[in-house]
C-alpha cells in the first residue's frame, strides 16, 4: 500500500547530496505534474539518465520508480501546501527571532573568539564544510574570507567535500556549519581528514553536545526555532551568518590595531 510522499521521505531526505536535494525540492514544488511522468520524461526534464532517477527514488526509500509515483499519487495537494508551523504564525515570532539571534552573539565566549583570532593570525588556508541545510551560509562564509585575502574553499558538491582528505594539512583551518551537528557525511569527512592530518576545527552548531561539537577545537552555539515544512528544514541560518560576521569584524579590528602599533613612532 502506497504511503504519503512526505511521510515516506521524512527521514531519508537528510541523506541526499546537493544534486539529489535539488531533485527532491523540484518534486515537492511540482507534485501534481511529476506524479504523471514516466521515468523517461523525468530523466529528460533534468537531462540525466533514467538510472540516475531510479537511484534517486531508491535513496528516498522507495523500492523503485513505480513505488515513488504511487506515493505521489496518494499525496494530496493540500498536504503539499500545508500551513506554516505555529511558531512562525504566532504573533511573537518576530520577537523570538531577534532574541535567538542576539542570544547566539551574547554567549560567544571571549576566550573562544581569541582562540579563533590567534589561529587566523597565522593565515591558514580555510576549508568550509556544511550540511545541505547550511549550503548558502557556506557560500557566504567563503566570500567573507576571500575578501580578507585568505585562501578559502567551499566544496559545492558532495564528491568535492569527500575528496578533501588528501588536500587539507595540519596548519589549515576547517569551518564546519551544521545546526544539528549530526550530519553523517559531514562527520565522516572530518573524521577521515583527522586520520591523516589534524587541522584546526571551528564549528557552529546548536547547543546540545552534538558529535560535531565534540570533534571541534572551538565551537559556537546558535539558537533558533526549528521549523520544518513538507519535510524540508526551514530553520533560520541567520544566527550562523551573524557569528561569522562578528568573527570577521573582530579580526579586522585586531589587524588594524596591530598595524597601527607597528607604524606608530
Amino acid at each position: 500500500m502506497a504511503v504519503d510522499f512526505f511521510e515516506a521521505t521524512q527521514e531519508t531526505i537528510r541523506t541526499l547530496n546537493q544534486s539529489e536535494r535539488e531533485l527532491f525540492d523540484y518534486v515537492v514544488k511540482n507534485v501534481d505534474e511529476v506524479k504523471y511522468w514516466s521515468i523517461q520524461k523525468f530523466a529528460a526534464e533534468w537531462l540525466v539518465s533514467t538510472s540516475t532517477i531510479f537511484r534517486f527514488t531508491q535513496k528516498l526509500g522507495f523500492s523503485g520508480y513505480s513505488d515513488f509515483i504511487n506515493s505521489l499519487l496518494v499525496t494530496s495537494h493540500s498536504q503539499q501546501d500545508s500551513v506554516l508551523p505555529d511558531v512562525v504564525t504566532g504573533r511573537d515570532y518576530g520577537e523570538a527571532y531577534l532574541k535567538n539571534a542576539m542570544e547566539a552573539v551574547r554567549v560567544m565566549s571571549p576566550q573562544r573568539i581569541q582562540a579563533v583570532l590567534e589561529k587566523l593570525t597565522l593565515r591558514p588556508d580555510i576549508y568550509i564544510l556544511t550540511d545541505d541545510n547550511t549550503h548558502s551560509i557556506g557560500q557566504y562564509c567563503e566570500r567573507l574570507f576571500i575578501a580578507l585575502g585568505f585562501h578559502a574553499y567551499f566544496p559545492e558538491a558532495a564528491y568535492q567535500m569527500q575528496n578533501l582528505a588528501n588536500h587539507i594539512r595540519s596548519q589549515d583551518m576547517i569551518i564546519a556549519l551544521s545546526y544539528t551537528g549530526e550530519d553523517a557525511m559531514l562527520i565522516d569527512v572530518i573524521q577521515r581528514i583527522f586520520l591523516r592530518e589534524r587541522p584546526y576545527l571551528l564549528s557552529i552548531t546548536r547547543a546540545d553536545n552534538n558529535p560535531l561539537e565534540t570533534l571541534s577545537d572551538t565551537n559556537f552555539y546558535v539558537f533558533a526555532d526549528e521549523i520544518r515544512l513538507n519535510s524540508m528544514d526551514l530553520t533560520s541560518s541567520i544566527p550562523m551568518a551573524m557569528i561569522l560576521e562578528l568573527l570577521i569584524y573582530e579580526y579586522l579590528t585586531k589587524s588594524k590595531a596591530q598595524e597601527e602599533s607597528t607604524t606608530s613612532p
